[in-house]
């Protein structure tokens, strides 16, 4: 019994592990500049930057003698700015979003308070990264779950970044889709020379740049990921391609949950060009992906963090891959002259109607 409690105690902590201490895999930062009506920076202002998922103070920064500041280290989502300085009115920033190695740029401007009041604005965040010479494209959850994917798999999507390539997947192919189609090549590299990370952590194949044998989450787990296709700096990757970075989504300050399943049937689809000229009839397709998530708070205030749960299965037949079915009807041999020295023939008149092949 011993055993059992700490096999399971070391269970949950592995859990929740993440949400209690140390914010692990890739994050960005939010700088800016504090202000006053007349344009001058207002130094030592005290902001409060608050996670509207979890509404949580995730860092506390004060602004230097030049009215900047930095809040670096923040795991990926939308945040809030509280920002307060002796004789002005508090004012809340809200709706400004952190990108996968990205820094967030808000500048605020404060009014001068004669009585305690609170100003509440929407932020104006700039659209472009000024704060390096990255270059690469973010694709948040809302783009990832709603974007067409027939196998459910959000590499897929990763030739949607400028300067990246890939081949066109083949929807009926049995598993996540081909090796080789999910592949891209970034800024004319090979396959092979890109990393992925997924939560900061390596998930690339032993010895080269490549996704092909390493479980990836399904869309509904993904957070955001972005295609860094250049001028990242060395804690970002390890190899001269593209650096693929992917955040899981995690729990937020109130219980969310969702099922779900994409299904295609050999009814539902049309008949393949070639299949179709020659007359034969649509090949076996079926395919069932469901799943389902949840999360939430873990206990009271989430004092002990937050949870998210997600689940994903699938269910393939297909007859149009080499290798499952190969033909959807067996061949009957005829039994006109067999075991007579015209059989020859009629299975020639059978099977090759037209003449055999020259």
């Amino acid at each position: 019994m011993p055993t059992i409690r700490k096999l399971t105690a070391l269970l949950l902590f592995s859990c929740f592990a993440h949400s209690l201490f140390a914010q692990g895999g890739p994050t960005g930062a939010i700088t800016g500049t504090i202000l006053d009506s007349s344009g001058a920076v207002i130094a030592n202002a005290s902001i409060n930057v608050i996670n509207e998922a979890t509404g949580q103070v995730e860092r506390h920064v004060t602004t230097d003698s030049s009215g900047t500041f930095t809040a670096p280290l923040l795991p990926v989502g939308n945040y809030q700015l509280e920002v307060s300085a002796p004789g002005f009115a508090t004012t809340k920033l809200s709706g400004i979003e952190v990108r996968v190695t990205e820094t967030a740029r808000v500048n605020a401007v404060l009014k001068a308070a004669t009585t305690v009041q609170t100003v509440t604005v929407t932020a104006e965040v700039a659209t472009v990264d000024t704060t390096s010479a990255t270059t690469g494209q973010a694709l948040d959850s809302d783009a990832v779950t709603t974007l067409p994917l027939a196998t459910r798999n959000f590499q897929q999507l990763l030739a949607l970044s400028a300067g990246t390539s890939a081949n066109l997947n083949n929807a009926a192919t049995l598993g996540r889709g081909s090796t080789a189609l999910n592949a891209i090549n970034v800024n004319g590299g090979r396959d092979d020379n890109n990393n992925y990370l997924i939560e900061g952590v390596s998930a690339s194949d032993f010895a080269f740049g490549e996704l092909s044998y390493t479980p990836v989450p399904n869309p509904d787990a993904i957070e955001q990921f972005k295609v860094g296709t250049s001028l990242y700096d060395a804690s970002q990757g390890r190899n001269g391609g593209g650096n693929i970075n992917a955040v899981l989504r995690g729990g937020t300050d109130h219980f969310h949950g969702a099922a779900w399943e994409f299904f295609r049937n050999t009814v539902l689809d049309a008949n393949d060009f070639f299949l179709n000229g020659e007359g034969a009839s649509r090949p076996v397709m079926q395919q069932n992906i469901f799943g389902a998530d949840f999360g939430g708070p873990v206990g009271k205030n989430a004092k002990l963090g937050y949870f998210f749960l997600n689940y994903q299965g699938t269910r393939q037949r297909s007859g149009q891959p080499v290798g499952t079915f190969i033909n959807t009807s067996i061949p009957v041999l005829p039994t006109a002259n067999r075991g007579t020295p015209a059989y020859a023939q009629t299975l020639i008149n059978t099977f090759f109607p037209g003449g055999l092949p020259t």
